[in-house]
């Protein structure tokens, strides 16, 4: 067990990447903290660690509410004593009652794949960004770059005092190579890899490591809003010829939590199958 004793928080853990994460850590002997803004998804989480045997502790707050993220991680501390580990997985893409965003983005990128199909080429602008609201970008970014650095932030106070400790920030792709019709998607996962580059550099002399996983498309929640034709030809897209699993990213993350990772610094590593050569 390469985590015994060890407490991790992990933000979005109600559903997908989160709670796998979760859960293969508990299996490593971790104790774990389980964020998410929904309480019935962080209660299926802990019901799950029960199962295996492992302690969790619920914590639901919205990341990027900063008094939220203050008081999760006190209540974090005050029942462990600690905190080793940090995962910050929650994000959004789009939420459900953005109904005008999807139907938005799904007719622009069929659209464009119409106008391939006869001509060759894209004939014009897909028309997102021109129209793209406050809302979904405050929104986007306040949950997936600004949750990232608040809980951050907290979790330093007490890796740095101990000297040890391991960030795990989850990016995207997207953030990588870009995609259209997702600019404040794309936006927060590029400000997530920059950051993370950036405070590795600047807390490894503290012992702590900082990386970042970027996954490409897998059948996860966060794609539950894409037009089904579209993902069908989403997938011709990807070498391996299938979207990926939450089983797999969470693997990467869970190795890199580890002591065996402990050279790995300032990384982003793409789990894509191939999509990103």
């Amino acid at each position: 067990m390469k985590l015994k004793g060890r407490v991790a928080l992990i933000t979005g853990a109600g559903s997908g990447f989160g709670r796998e994460i979760a859960i293969q850590m508990a299996r490593e002997g971790a104790k774990i903290g389980v964020n998410d803004i929904h309480r019935r998804a962080v209660e299926g989480t802990l019901e799950a660690l029960e199962q295996i045997g492992s302690e969790g502790l619920a914590l639901e707050a919205d990341v990027g509410n900063v008094d939220q993220v203050k008081r999760m991680f006190e209540k974090t501390v005050s029942k462990w004593g600690t905190i080793d580990i940090l995962v910050n997985n929650a994000g959004i893409a789009v939420k459900p009652e953005w109904k005008e965003y999807q139907e938005l983005h799904n007719r622009a990128v069929l659209k464009a794949v119409d106008e391939v199909m006869k001509t060759g080429k894209v004939q014009e602008s897909m028309k997102v960004t021109s129209a793209f609201q406050d809302e979904w970008w405050h929104a986007t970014l306040n949950v997936n770059l600004n949750g990232t650095f608040y809980c951050t932030r907290e979790a330093l106070k007490t890796m740095e005092v101990k000297g040890r400790g391991k960030i795990i920030n989850m990016a995207s792709i997207t953030g990588v190579q870009g995609e259209p019709n997702v600019p404040a998607y794309a936006a927060s996962k590029g400000g997530i890899i920059a950051f993370t580059k950036s405070l590795a550099k600047e807390v490894i002399g503290s012992g702590i490591q900082v990386n970042a996983v970027a996954p490409g498309y897998c059948g996860t929640p966060l794609l539950n809003s894409i037009d089904q034709q579209l993902l069908t030809i989403l997938k011709t897209q990807i070498p391996i010829g299938r979207l990926g699993t939450a089983r797999e990213v969470a693997s990467l993350v869970v190795y890199l939590a580890t002591d065996d990772a402990d050279y790995i610094v300032g990384q982003v590593i793409g789990v894509n199958g191939g999509l990103g050569i």
